[in-house]
């Protein structure tokens, strides 16, 4: 499995010019393939290598291959349907032009000055996380005149231990209730909307403001609001993960639509950057890194199904009240659901467990369509 390292690098003009250098070649090979309608990169090698290194000599060859590199895979991603613009600082290194020395936190990184060697500022994952150190990306913010660089390292998986006994925790995913635990635990997002609705009043008074330094603000609380909404999925996942279970069993959503079902507008917009399939990412590394796993079900019916009977009707729920038809038994209907997805967990688990020899946590999840949130 991989983790990423995040460290800080002291505020160089030779690493400044370096990634001014990569953006303006990564700029010309996406121009020339939305041009000419490919993202192949032998192609875009023959038709851009000689114009950048003319128009650039002071860039080392091995930075033009990785910036050809990186222009093929965004012009991939757009398919070719958009004209791309460039604005980020950074530089994408590969184990040719960077090297990481953990025991004497430096790094040794290729520049428009040649090779140097910078040190890093120290990190408690750079002892957590020892491994092969495969690629690294370098990141510039020149407003704040801060240099990191996010160096990726490939650890072993571990593996999971075969259990004929298994507690697995059922994880429900919704808007109001961000996670709803088949324990009976529920995070729900009360403070989260208070803290977007302000982010979001101050927002629309700096816009109708429309001032330079009012959209010198508007970009400083965006960063701000993103930080706080990533320490929630941070906050959260964690003490999730601490719990005292081996295996957590979560939804195959599509994380898209879980904003789009049955929300108002009002609503969504209030949530706005929330992301469900970050809080998920969490979970999934977290309990990578205790030696736990994360199973995933299909959401068909979970919201349906009488978690005591097993009756299904869409009329079992109502808001967010369920009451079978069948039985009568009545619950909160995010926790009914995270109770079938527990159940639904231990079943992949066991299925999982027996076609394999080992669990492990590159296992492919199981691919559904969206749930009935």
């Amino acid at each position: 499995m991989f983790r990423t390292i995040k460290l800080k690098l002291p505020y160089d003009r030779t690493l400044l010019e370096t990634a001014k250098q990569f953006k303006e070649a990564t700029q010309i090979v996406l121009d020339y393939g939305f041009e000419n309608k490919t993202f192949n990169k032998n192609r875009l090698n023959k038709g851009t290598y000689r114009m950048v290194r003319g128009k650039i000599p002071t860039l080392p060859s091995a930075l033009v291959q990785t910036a050809r590199d990186t222009a093929s895979e965004a012009l991939k991603a757009t398919k070719l349907e958009k004209k791309i613009k460039r604005k980020s600082l950074t530089i994408r290194y590969d184990n040719r032009t960077f090297k990481f020395y953990p025991n004497s936190h430096t790094v040794s990184l290729t520049t428009v000055h040649g090779r140097l060697i910078y040190p890093v500022a120290h990190s408690p994952l750079i002892d957590r996380y020892r491994g092969e150190y495969t690629n690294a990306q370098l990141v510039v913010d020149e407003r704040s005149k801060r240099i990191f660089i996010m160096v990726q390292v490939k650890i072993p998986d571990k593996e999971v231990m075969k259990k004929k006994k298994v507690k697995v925790l059922g994880i429900d995913r919704g808007i109001k209730n961000i996670t709803v635990l088949s324990n009976n635990m529920y995070f729900n997002s009360k403070h989260l909307r208070e803290v977007k609705g302000r982010y979001q009043f101050l927002r629309k008074k700096l816009q109708h403001l429309g001032t330079r330094s009012a959209h010198r603000k508007l970009r400083k609380l965006s960063g701000r609001e993103r930080r706080f909404v990533r320490d929630a999925n941070h906050v959260i996942s964690k003490k999730i993960v601490s719990l005292p279970y081996d295996a957590f069993a979560l939804e195959a959503l599509n994380p898209a639509r879980m904003k789009q079902n049955g929300q108002s507008k009002k609503f969504r917009k209030m949530l706005g950057s929330w992301s469900p399939a970050e809080l998920q990412k969490f979970i999934e590394y977290k309990a990578e890194d205790v030696g736990k796993i994360v199973v995933y079900i299909n959401p068909k019916y979970t919201s349906q199904k009488c978690s005591r009977c097993g009756y299904i009707d869409k009329d079992n729920r109502y808001g967010s009240v369920f009451k079978c038809k069948n039985c009568g038994f009545e619950l909160n209907a995010d926790l009914n659901a995270s109770r079938n997805i527990e159940v639904l967990g231990t079943s992949e688990y066991f299925r999982l467990l027996s076609a394999s020899q080992s669990l492990r946590f590159d296992e492919t999840p199981l691919t559904s369509g969206a749930g009935d949130q």
